[in-house]
C-alpha cells in the first residue's frame, strides 16, 4: 500500500488557504513554509498511510486523522488501496465533531 496517488479535495485546498492567509497576516514567509510543510506531509502519508489514526470520538466515517504541529489535523481516506484523498485540513480549535 505504499506510494498511493494523492488527491486533495476542494475543501482541503480551501482549508489550507484559510490557514496560510491567517499565518501570512503576521509572517508571509512562515505561511509559505507552512504550506510546503502540508504538502510534504501529504507525500509522507502517501508513502506511509497508516501514520494516521481513526478517531471514533470524532466520527464513525472511514477516515484517518494525522496531527501536524500539535494544532492541525489532516483528515484523509484511503480509496481502494490506491489513492490517498485529503478531505480536510483543520485546526484543533475548530469543532471537529460538528464538521464530520
Amino acid at each position: 500500500m505504499n506510494n498511493l496517488k494523492l488527491e486533495i479535495t476542494s475543501k482541503a485546498y480551501n482549508d489550507i488557504e484559510i490557514i496560510s492567509d491567517y499565518i501570512a497576516k503576521d509572517n508571509k514567509s512562515a505561511a509559505i513554509k507552512f504550506v510546503k510543510l502540508f504538502y510534504k506531509t501529504f507525500k509522507t502519508l502517501c508513502k506511509h498511510p497508516n501514520l494516521g489514526k481513526t478517531r471514533d470520538d470524532f466520527t464513525y466515517l472511514d477516515v484517518k486523522f494525522y496531527i501536524l504541529k500539535k494544532k492541525y489535523l489532516v483528515i484523509y481516506r484511503i480509496i481502494d488501496n490506491k489513492v490517498l484523498r485529503i478531505l480536510r485540513v483543520l485546526t484543533t480549535y475548530q469543532d471537529i465533531c460538528s464538521i464530520f
